[in-house]
């Protein structure tokens, strides 16, 4: 795996955790490029290029996993 996919999977692999942890909501650009430790221009080049892949889609409102599904949470 060159350096570009790896980065991508690090990429994918923190939107599906922050995902997963908050709710589904998406993380921001610069969340992700803090945690990828890359510039928010390479963040997008990355989104696109997964996008491109079939492993994300990107909309106004955020970014969804392709696959992914999101379940409510438990009503106490």
């Amino acid at each position: 795996m060159n350096n570009d996919q790896t980065t991508r999977s690090h990429i994918l692999r923190y939107i599906i955790a922050f995902k997963r942890d908050h709710d589904g909501l998406t993380p921001t650009g610069r969340e992700i490029a803090g945690e990828v430790s890359i510039a928010e221009s390479t963040v997008r080049y990355h989104l696109q290029r997964l996008q491109n892949d079939g492993a994300i889609r990107l909309s106004r409102r955020g970014i969804t996993v392709v696959g992914g599904e999101w379940f409510p949470p438990d009503e106490d």
